[in-house]
């Protein structure tokens, strides 16, 4: 039940998921021996970013652009994609940050987005050392898009994170040591699994 879930939150997801979490790691990784993540050197990798505009995914990319890494950020809005693609390529001085708009939500946009990679990556399979699936959204009431399905599910699982990983197999199996990333929060541990219903498009209780 609800309660159960909010205790599961308190006692692990504070621990594990915020910045008292993250505190407690990084002192355990520092520990092991120098920070990797200072004296890291990206150059000549090729990354991919979903939701790459703000927060998370545009610190995500301006880490890698600043490590000297080709990126490519995935993002909704032309406008707002442009003007983090552009914030980013200031701060870090790097020329090889890309912009791909598409909705993650919406197939169609998903597979636009990576045909598009592809072709500007040259010949197939491309260099792909990582795929950073991090769009999400918030949505207080249920919201089906053009295609006919729940916003939520479609962007966090269904194309965000599954098609668009499948699309990629490929690509990152044929480039060493490749990784790929699925941002998730917390906050699932806040509540209780409403089960696959949620997907449809049928009516039925909704809280985001």
């Amino acid at each position: 039940g609800q309660l159960a879930a909010t205790s599961q939150f308190y006692l692990y997801g504070r621990r594990h998921c915020t910045q008292t979490g993250y505190e407690r790691s990084r002192r355990a990784w520092l520990k092991a021996g120098p920070d990797e993540l200072d004296a890291a050197d990206l150059s000549g990798k090729v990354f991919i970013v979903t939701g790459a505009n703000s927060g998370v995914g545009m610190e995500v990319s301006s880490f890698l652009a600043g490590k000297g890494a080709s990126v490519h950020m995935v993002c909704r809005s032309e406008t707002r994609g442009e003007a983090a693609r552009r914030a980013i390529a200031d701060k870090t001085g790097s020329e090889k940050v890309r912009l791909l708009v598409g909705d993650c939500s919406v197939e169609a946009d998903v597979r636009q987005v990576w045909s598009t990679f592809c072709g500007e990556s040259g010949a197939p399979p491309p260099r792909l050392d990582g795929l950073v699936c991090n769009a999400g959204v918030l949505l207080n009431e249920k919201t089906l898009t053009t295609e006919g399905v729940e916003t939520t599910f479609a962007c966090h699982l269904l194309f965000g994170t599954y098609l668009l990983g499948s699309l990629a197999m490929d690509a990152l199996e044929a480039t060493a040591g490749s990784r790929l990333v699925v941002v998730s929060s917390g906050g699932m541990y806040n509540t209780k699994f409403p089960a696959l219903g949620v997907a449809a498009a049928e009516e039925g209780t909704y809280s985001g």
